[in-house]
């Protein structure tokens, strides 16, 4: 199943999702568009580079652990695309959630990486990875 987690809180790995496990907090199919994997890192050290301050909610959707809130309510520190080790990371700044410094959530191997930018203010990102776990970054501009 999966190597072991690269760093620290908040990395998760499981098999493939089920339909269960799909259902509930992924974004709609028809709001989300997907992001070409050539796209992935200079499209995240864009959006790094010029994001305003938001507020992050990360869910994970396995079948093995069904849906899962992992982080609520800390701020988005970064989220990048390493192409040479193939990993997603989200950096989370723990101003909040009871969390004393930043951590971060890696996806390992993502397969298809979608967003909804088109709601106004909400931002939300799927990540699927080789194994069929989605993670979903849910984000609203703080303040």
């Amino acid at each position: 199943m999966g190597q072991p987690p690269r760093t620290g809180a908040g990395t998760q790995t499981g098999p493939a999702g089920g339909p269960h496990a799909r259902a509930k907090g992924r974004i709609t199919a028809c709001m989300a568009r997907e992001i070409p994997r050539d796209d992935w890192q200079q499209y995240f050290e864009d959006f790094s580079r010029n994001q305003p301050d938001y507020i992050a909610k990360v869910e994970i959707l396995s079948g093995e652990l069904g849906a899962e809130t992992e982080a609520e309510g800390t701020h988005l520190a970064a989220i990048t695309y390493d192409r040479k080790d193939d990993i997603v990371v989200i950096g989370l700044d723990g101003a909040a959630d009871g969390i004393a410094e930043e951590v971060q959530h890696v996806i390992e191997r993502p397969l298809k990486i979608a967003v909804d930018d088109e709601s106004g203010g909400e931002i939300a990102f799927e990540i699927e990875d080789a194994e069929g776990t989605q993670t979903v970054l849910r984000l609203d501009r703080a303040g």
